[in-house]
């Protein structure tokens, strides 16, 4: 994929994985895959204000922020770590590769971004480390065993989950904990298929059997747009069960224009996955804020 060439691009080359700019420091952050770890720790804290109708203590915010963030960091330095072998063929741009970061290290931080955040759910409570362990338990499936075969979209809905789950818990809300785990999964499933698409042609040829690269790129956007689609349709159908008002409808409504990246123009698909990413997020915090406050 050429370089993106941005407006006065010597600003924005540590924007670039690509790009060598900024050399080691910007090299660890790209190991850690930064914008999906931000993003899921800024859901998980949001829900948290969400689910109790005020801003989250002091010792909430910090402790799902340590509890999330450093895992989310974690899986995604394991990652580069698990995948170095396949990066040499085809992304010799990443840190690993280009030696920019050395194995050990990728693996020695991880390790303690696991280590920061499982302990951190501890100290938050047993209930708390109990869906943490769920989450990391995903994650570090999805990097060694799961990645290069259809069992992964598993792991992305484990950990798609636990996000509203570790909320819920933490405030000890728990209403809607059941419904959202099939939302979980209709939400996981198309971003799974969405992040994979890029890079179906080459797993395909790498004889990795990912998800897209089973379906296919036609099948794997109808799965998408499906998917969405039943998700939003299901959250107004549980709307009146659940007690929710009427921002249930705006999150379906967001779930539904989801619908609408498997239609992008082929020379900008590759933003599908970003673009859907924020917002499934906006969708979960919306669903979220839906739910009826807790009586007293």
């Amino acid at each position: 994929m050429p370089r993106l060439d941005w407006p006065h691009r010597s600003g924005w080359r540590v924007f670039d994985e690509r790009d060598p700019a900024g050399r080691r420091a910007t090299a660890w952050l790209f190991l850690t895959h930064p914008g999906p770890s931000l993003l899921v720790t800024i859901v998980l804290v949001a829900a948290a204000g969400l689910l109790t109708r005020h801003l989250p203590s002091a010792r909430t915010a910090v402790g799902l922020t340590l509890l999330m963030l450093p895992a989310q960091l974690a899986i995604g330095a394991l990652n580069d770590w698990a995948d170095v072998d396949a990066d040499r063929a085809a992304k010799p741009f990443k840190p690993i590769v280009r030696g920019a970061v050395s194995r050990n290290a990728a693996l020695t931080a991880a390790l303690a971004g696991f280590v920061v955040s499982l302990a951190t759910a501890a100290w938050l409570g047993l209930d708390v480390l109990a869906a943490a362990l769920l989450a990391v338990g995903a994650g570090v499936s999805y990097d060694l065993w799961l990645k290069r075969t259809p069992a992964a979209v598993l792991a992305w809905w484990a950990g798609f989950a636990t996000v509203p789950l570790l909320a819920m818990v933490i405030t000890g809300r728990l209403r809607g904990a059941v419904a959202e785990v099939p939302l979980a999964g209709l939400l996981a499933l198309s971003l799974h298929l969405a992040n994979g698409l890029p890079d179906a042609d080459g797993d395909r040829l790498a004889g990795a059997m990912t998800l897209a690269s089973e379906l296919g790129p036609g099948r794997s956007r109808s799965v998408i747009g499906a998917s969405l689609l039943v998700a939003a349709v299901a959250m107004v159908l549980a709307r009146s069960a659940l007690g929710q008002d009427n921002l249930a409808f705006l999150a379906a409504g967001l779930t539904a224009v989801g619908a609408l990246v498997v239609v992008l123009p082929h020379a900008v698909r590759r933003l599908a996955f970003p673009l859907l990413a924020l917002l499934a997020g906006a969708a979960t915090v919306t669903w979220l804020a839906a739910l009826p406050a807790a009586a007293g």
